[in-house]
């Protein structure tokens, strides 16, 4: 068709412009596409990213696992230190909790014991009956040596002065009570070493007041040189003071008055009379050497049975306060054992000076014995009154141990008896072995625990008893029960555990 011959309703489209009807039809259909013809790549590229994000999510994944192991590890070692400081901060709160009870419990027991050991004012009478009792047995053991040196002083004294003439005849009387004190342990060996002591000093003392007279420095020049002189005279101890107090007595005496009345020349002479007499007392009424340790060691035992029944009576009563008095009378009773162990060495020493005196020397080394032995029972009854308070205290009262201790006692006196009249402990060991064959444990009727260790230490107790009359431990087991019968060995006996030289028997005769 040709331009001309177009259809009146189309329009005229000049050169370069679309149609309309194209356009849209294009649009519709755009034809081919031109980057279809590449399809390979583009899936390549996105199959690549797909991978590298696959890949960086799981490498995210594994640092995040990593990231959260590390802080699980972290966190479960914290919890770790966290426990093992809690439980060593718990351990040390429980050690200083635990230290602070002990430290609580020392501090109560050792108020405890304060309040044991305290001397109240009941005590402080038990202690004070206790030293009655010794003083007036002291007095008694003393009255006749005593009356006797006061006779010995008057005579020394008429005759310085009647018959000598001496207008104060001081020493005389002074010399012969110094050398007989009041005691029996007058030995003639003792007497001339105290007499010629005083002697020695007023003699020195006279020389240096008739040449250097009276003063300070005289004083103190009299003391050296008595007291060197002395040392080289006699080897004794009471010679040597004596004549350094007396010349320093009569340097000090010195005085105007004195040497006016003719006093100083006849003082020496006086000295003489005075131990002159008493060395005549001496001679003509010997003392007995064992008297003395004999009425300690008695009223030592005497004082341990009171002691036995105080414990008596606190443990029927159940009663603390009496052991409290028992324990009160331990303590004098320690007292006691030291006064007794002096006097006792003091004969012993005499013995072994005098020649005369060596016979006694069985009697004094029984004494000796017994004195071991009572000093044994004392630190044993010490040790039964630390159980008696517990067992008391949580049991009450315990009158079969009671009477044990009762029998005790009973067995103590009647072997102070025996050591004060020295005559054979027949009773006292009877009663002994009734007290050892009532310390089996069957025969006590004892079940409980804290019982029978107050019954195994009265087993104790009772084979001292024994070893008192004379026995040795071995003979003294004999009659404890569950023991061996057999005596056995006597080698295998403690030094100080044999038998009595004396009362040694194993039967006294009826």
């Amino acid at each position: 068709m040709t331009d001309g011959e177009r259809n009146p309703g189309e329009r005229n489209l000049s050169d370069g412009e679309q149609d309309p009807v194209d356009a849209t039809r294009d649009e519709i259909d755009p034809g081919p596409d031109e980057s279809a013809s590449e399809p390979d790549e583009t899936d390549d590229d996105a199959r690549n990213r797909i991978s590298d994000l696959a890949a960086n999510v799981g490498q995210l994944a594994e640092n995040v696992t990593h990231r959260a192991a590390e802080n699980v590890t972290h966190l479960a070692e914290n919890v770790t230190h966290l426990a093992e400081n809690v439980t060593h901060r718990a351990a040390e709160n429980v050690t200083h909790l635990a230290e602070n009870v002990t430290h609580l419990a020392e501090n109560v027991t050792h108020l405890a014991e304060d309040a044991w050991n305290r001397l109240d004012f009941r005590r402080w009478m038990v202690l004070a009956e206790l030293g009655l009792r010794q003083g007036l047995r002291r007095m008694r053991g003393s009255l006749v040596p005593i009356l006797t040196a006061g006779i010995a002083a008057w005579i020394a004294f008429l005759i310085a002065h009647e018959v000598l003439g001496h207008p104060t005849p001081f020493f005389a009387p002074i010399a012969s009570w110094i050398c007989l004190g009041f005691t029996y342990n007058r030995v003639p060996r003792k007497v001339l070493e105290i007499g010629g002591g005083v002697a020695l000093g007023v003699a020195i003392g006279e020389l240096i007041l008739a040449n250097l007279g009276a003063g300070g420095w005289q004083l103190a020049l009299g003391l050296p040189v008595a007291a060197l002189i002395a040392r080289v005279l006699d080897r004794g101890d009471l010679f040597t003071i004596q004549a350094g107090v007396n010349a320093m007595v009569v340097v000090g005496m010195g005085t105007v008055l004195s040497q006016m009345t003719g006093a100083g020349p006849s003082r020496l002479v006086d000295a003489v009379i005075g131990s002159g007499v008493a060395l005549l007392f001496t001679l003509l009424f010997p003392g007995d050497i064992v008297y003395r340790p004999r009425r300690y060691v008695a009223n030592l035992l005497s004082e341990l049975a009171t002691a036995y029944t105080m414990l008596g009576e606190g443990l029927r009563q159940g009663n603390r306060e009496r052991l409290r008095d028992a324990h009160a009378q331990l303590r004098g009773i320690q007292g006691m054992v030291e006064d007794t162990r002096t006097v006792w060495q003091s004969s012993s020493d005499i013995i072994g000076i005098s020649p005369t005196m060596r016979r006694h020397r069985p009697q004094v080394d029984e004494l000796g014995r017994q004195l071991e032995l009572g000093t044994r029972a004392v630190h044993t009854t010490e040790l039964l009154l630390r159980q008696s308070r517990g067992v008391v205290d949580e049991r009450g009262s315990l009158p079969i141990i009671a009477g044990l201790m009762d029998d005790t006692a009973a067995a103590l006196h009647a072997m102070s008896g025996s050591v004060r009249h020295w005559n054979t402990p027949q009773r006292a060991r009877k009663l002994a072995i009734e007290l050892a064959a009532k310390c089996a444990p069957g025969a006590a009727g004892i079940t409980d625990w804290r019982r029978d260790v107050l019954l195994s230490v009265m087993r104790s107790v009772a084979i001292d008893l024994l070893q008192m009359t004379g026995l040795s431990r071995i003979e003294a087991r004999v009659h404890l029960p569950d023991t061996e019968r057999e005596v056995g060995n006597p080698d295998a006996a403690v030094a100080g555990d044999e038998g009595s030289a004396i009362w040694g028997a194993k039967k006294f005769p009826i």
